[in-house]
C-alpha cells in the first residue's frame, strides 16, 4: 500500500513542472550555464582591465627623466600622457581617481644610478582596480635596472657574483609537497559540500510544500486520508518522495559539476583542472552521495513537518524560509581554512557531512571515519523522521 501512494505522490509531483524543472533541469542546466557564464563575464570583465592602456606622468629629475620615460614606453600598453602636469600629491591624486592618469612615478631629485645607497621611487596608482595590469609596469624598468646595475658594478670594480650577493644573500625556493587534488581540494573542496547541503535543502523544499501545504489548499488531502490506510503510511509515502527529490538534486548537480569541469578543462586546456577531477575516484563520489542519503532524509522530514503545519502554501513558504540557516551554519564550517575532520567533529551531524565531502575531494579522508559520520547523521535523521510521523498524523495538525 506504501508503494501505491509513493507512486501517486510521485506521479503528482512529476506533474508540477515548477518542481520537474527545480530537480532536473536546474543542477544539469541552468546552474552550470549561469555559473559558468558569472566566470565568463568576471574574467572578461579582467581581461578587459588587465589589457587596458596604462596612461602615466613621470615627476623626475634630468637627465633621468627621458631614460626612464623611454623605458615605460616601451613596456606593454604603458602610454606617456606628458600633456597632463601633476606636481604634487593632491594632483597626483585627482588625476588618477578622475581617469585622467592611471599611475604616476615619482623619482627623487637626488636620484643617481651609481649612488651607494638604495633609492626609494614612489608609484601612485589606484590599487582598487589592481588585477595585475601594474605588473608591466615592474617588466618595462627590469631591463633599465639591470643596465644600472651593470654600470654601478663597473664603477664599483665588483664582480656579477658578489653584485648578486649583494643584492640578495639568500635564496629560498618554495617546493610545494601537496599533489594537485590535494591543493584543488583545499582551495576550492569547501564550496561543493556547502552547494551540495543547500541543494539537498532546496530539493527537499518544493515537493514538501506542494504535498503538505499544497495538498492542503486544493483540499485533496482530505480524500486522500478517507483511503483505508494509516496516517503512518501516507506520511512515510510523502516523505520517501521528498527524499529522493532532494537526493537527486544533489546527484545530478554533482554529477554536472563533474562533467562541466572535464569539458571546460579540456575546451580551455585547463591541465590542472583535469588531473585534479580525473584523480578523483568514482567510490569517493559515491561515498559523498551515500553522506547525503541521511542529510536528504533529515530535510525531508523537517520540511514536511513544517508544511503539513502551514494552512496555506504561502504561509509555509513563510516557515521554511529560517530553516536556510540549518544548512548554511554547518556548510560553512567547510569553507574556514584550517578545520579538519577529527574524531570529535565526526560525531556532529551535517558539520561532519561537509567536512568529510571536503577531505574526500582531497584526497585526505579516513574511512574509518565513515563509521561515526553515518551512525551520528542517520540517528538524528530516524529522530526527526519519529516526530514527523507523530506530527503529521495528529489531527490538529493535518485539519489546522
Amino acid at each position: 500500500m506504501i508503494a501505491l501512494i509513493w507512486l501517486k505522490e510521485m506521479r503528482e509531483v512529476l506533474r508540477d513542472k515548477k518542481t520537474l524543472w527545480f530537480v532536473v533541469l536546474f543542477p544539469t542546466v541552468l546552474l552550470p550555464a549561469l555559473m559558468g557564464g558569472a566566470i565568463y563575464v568576471g574574467a572578461s570583465s579582467v581581461k578587459q582591465v588587465y589589457e587596458s592602456d596604462l596612461r602615466f606622468q613621470l615627476v623626475a629629475p634630468e637627465p633621468w627623466r627621458g631614460e626612464i620615460a623611454e623605458a615605460l614606453t616601451n613596456g606593454e600598453r604603458l602610454v606617456w600622457d606628458d600633456q597632463v602636469q601633476v606636481s604634487n600629491r593632491e594632483q597626483f591624486d585627482a588625476a588618477i581617481n578622475e581617469g585622467v592618469l592611471e599611475f604616476v612615478l615619482v623619482v627623487p631629485d637626488d636620484f643617481s644610478a651609481t649612488a651607494s645607497e638604495v633609492s626609494q621611487w614612489q608609484l601612485y596608482y589606484n590599487q582598487a582596480d589592481d588585477v595585475g595590469q601594474f605588473d608591466r609596469i615592474h617588466q618595462a624598468l627590469q631591463p633599465l635596472f639591470e643596465q644600472w646595475q651593470t654600470e654601478h658594478r663597473n664603477a664599483w670594480n665588483l664582480t656579477e657574483s658578489q653584485v648578486q650577493v649583494l643584492k640578495q644573500a639568500v635564496e629560498l625556493e618554495q617546493v610545494g609537497v601537496a599533489d594537485q587534488r590535494e591543493f584543488i581540494g583545499e582551495k576550492v573542496g569547501g564550496f561543493l559540500p556547502y552547494a551540495l547541503l543547500l541543494l539537498c535543502l532546496m530539493g527537499a523544499l518544493l515537493p514538501a510544500l506542494d504535498l503538505g501545504a499544497g495538498e492542503k489548499e486544493r483540499g485533496t488531502l482530505e480524500t486522500l486520508l478517507m483511503a483505508p490506510v494509516s496516517k503512518t503510511t501516507v506520511v512515510m509515502a510523502k516523505f520517501m518522495v521528498i527524499a529522493i527529490c532532494s537526493l537527486t538534486v544533489a546527484l545530478l548537480t554533482m554529477a554536472s559539476g563533474v562533467v562541466w569541469s572535464l569539458v571546460l578543462g579540456q575546451v580551455f586546456a585547463i591541465e590542472m583542472l583535469v588531473e585534479a577531477i580525473s584523480t578523483i575516484g568514482m567510490m569517493d563520489l559515491v561515498l559523498i552521495l551515500l553522506l547525503l542519503l541521511p542529510i536528504a532524509m533529515f530535510f525531508a522530514a523537517l520540511l514536511l513537518a513544517v508544511s503539513f503545519y502551514a494552512r496555506t502554501y504561502k504561509e509555509g513558504q513563510n516557515y521554511v524560509a529560517p530553516l536556510n540557516f540549518v544548512a548554511i551554519l554547518p556548510a560553512m564550517v567547510a569553507l574556514f581554512p584550517g578545520i579538519t575532520l577529527t574524531s570529535t567533529l565526526a560525531w556532529i551531524p551535517l558539520v561532519n557531512v561537509t567536512l568529510a565531502s571536503k577531505a574526500l575531494l582531497k584526497g585526505t579522508f579516513d574511512y574509518w571515519q565513515l563509521m561515526p559520520i553515518m551512525a551520528s547523521n542517520t540517528l538524528l535523521a530516524a529522530l526527526l523522521l519519529a516526530f514527523c510521523v507523530k506530527w503529521c498524523s495528529r489531527e490538529q495538525v493535518l485539519f489546522r
